[in-house]
């Protein structure tokens, strides 16, 4: 048989054949051990790698808006911070408008004094004229009589 598939040329055939088999199963082999290395190595890892990818874009979205938050917040702060300013500062301008007006009013009322010490001093002076013109009255009187 082996003659006959010689002189027919079979043989030849039969015998690359039987070499791509090998080939094929050496292959195959080869496919399934990255098969393997794939299931048992490279998938879970890539999975594990896409949930830290996950974990890792949420904590960036929030890392994100407390930072939005935190703006927000010294924003805010600065506004009620001026706004006191402006509140305290129209209080100060307030309070100095009435001081100024107060020692205005004690500087008026010192005046007055002055003015009511010095008519007081003029009455009495007069009424020490008056008084010694009395006296000298009475005793002009005792004496002519």
């Amino acid at each position: 048989l082996s003659m006959v598939e010689e002189a027919a040329g079979t043989r030849m055939f039969e015998s690359k054949k039987q070499a791509a088999l090998k080939t094929l199963d050496k292959k195959q082999a080869k496919v399934d051990e990255i098969d393997r290395v794939l299931a048992a190595d490279i998938t879970p890892t890539l999975e594990r790698l896409r949930e830290e990818k996950s974990h890792y874009l949420r904590w960036s979205a929030n890392a994100a808006e407390v930072s939005r938050l935190e703006r927000f917040c010294v924003a805010a702060e600065y506004d009620e911070a001026e706004k006191n300013a402006a509140v305290a500062g129209e209080g100060a301008a307030k309070a100095e408008r009435e001081a100024q007006a107060l020692e205005q009013e004690a500087a008026s009322k010192a005046d007055e004094a002055e003015a009511k010490k010095a008519q007081e001093a003029k009455c009495r002076a007069k009424d020490g004229a008056a008084g010694l013109a009395s006296q000298r009255r009475k005793e002009l009187k005792k004496a002519v009589d």
